[in-house]
């Protein structure tokens, strides 16, 4: 019934949202307290920022992005969650001045004691799924897409590891987008919309 009820959360999302265009974003920067609260790390913002910058990428100049100085005024918002929802993350709909935005879950409290480039890996990977549903994009069954959801079975592991793989350092994450060209399909479909 739960893997229900986030299909159609997330067909409703799909349908809500896009429009090729200008996207503010904010990011929750890890603070002491936020840190405490969520387990988020220093460079995580940076990930979050480079999930979004891969989607410009991978639009081909039909996403713009725009920092946002305030939460309020922002389209996407990402927010690190603190595990209570048992999730990677989550995406919920929002409306930001009549236009459509979203409030971008991110848990990053993952992989403790692991590899920390793994543990960036399933941050990152995470902030551009979850940015995905925020530009329209639902889940998949293909294993190779970035949309790929883990209710169609999978090894998590392997998931996340392939990407790991093409990993020497923190750096290579942005040369890395994770999107498939399914992903890339998908999305100029949905900003057509």
């Amino acid at each position: 019934m739960q893997m229900l009820r986030i299909g159609l959360l997330m067909l409703a999302f799909a349908a809500l949202l896009p429009a090729a265009g200008e996207y503010s974003w904010w990011i929750e920067p890890c603070t002491p307290e936020t840190a405490r609260a969520t387990s988020c790390q220093a460079g995580d913002p940076e990930l979050g920022q480079w999930a979004l910058e891969a989607w410009r990428r991978e639009s081909g100049g039909e996403i713009v992005l725009k920092k946002s100085v305030t939460e309020a005024q922002a389209r996407l918002r990402l927010h690190w969650a603190n595990g209570a929802s048992q999730l990677y993350g989550e995406t919920e709909p929002i409306m930001v001045d009549g236009v459509r935005g979203a409030n971008i879950y991110v848990l990053p409290s993952v992989a403790p004691g692991a590899d920390p480039l793994l543990r960036d890996t399933i941050v990152y990977l995470t902030c551009v799924h979850e940015s995905g549903h925020a530009l329209g994009l639902v889940h998949t069954s293909n294993f190779a897409d970035i949309m790929y959801s883990f209710q169609y079975g999978g090894d998590i592991t392997r998931y996340f590891g392939r990407y790991r793989e093409l990993l020497k350092t923190r750096e290579d994450i942005r040369a890395h987008s994770g999107v498939s060209g399914a992903d890339r399909t998908a999305l100029k479909l949905a900003l057509k919309e």
